[in-house]
């Protein structure tokens, strides 16, 4: 049976801090307490940025329409990570290109077309601001030290 939530109230963590409680009330169902294991919480994040992408902008949304929702990291760490430590993965492929929806933003898809792809939506002059980024450091690294063999 599908429950409903017309309306979210609320959110908190539970006193052992193992669970996310959503607090919101339904038509049919009244006040409802919604509780999601800490594990599962960016698998929940993500499905509600897919659905909502599906949905396009919403009408009720207080967030501006043309900011889309950033990834949240997967394999950054579990319970307990080091918030100051990055885990780095080399993707196996990647696309850049103009969103053609009229939103006016740059698209970066890493592992394009595969199982894990992700994606970044960037303004145009966030996307200047990447790509010298990635150039300067580009050529910092070429000067330092002869490259490295190709992964294999």
């Amino acid at each position: 049976m599908a429950i409903r939530i017309a309306e979210v109230k609320s959110s908190s963590l539970s006193d052992d801090r193992k669970e996310v409680i959503i607090g919101g009330s339904g038509k049919y169902i009244g006040d409802v307490e919604l509780r999601f294991a800490r594990e599962c919480l960016d698998n929940l994040i993500d499905a509600l940025v897919r659905a909502k992408g599906a949905l396009g902008s919403s009408t009720n949304s207080a967030v501006d329409p043309n900011v889309t929702a950033a990834p949240v990291p997967k394999c950054n760490g579990g319970a307990g990570a080091n918030p100051d430590q990055i885990r780095f993965e080399i993707p196996k492929n990647f696309t850049v290109t103009a969103d053609t929806s009229g939103r006016g933003l740059v698209l970066l898809i890493l592992n394009h077309r595969l199982q894990n792809q992700e994606g970044y939506a960037l303004s145009p002059d966030a996307a200047k601001q990447v790509a010298g980024g990635l150039t300067k450091s580009a050529d910092a690294v070429l000067g330092l030290k002869p490259p490295a063999p190709p992964l294999n």
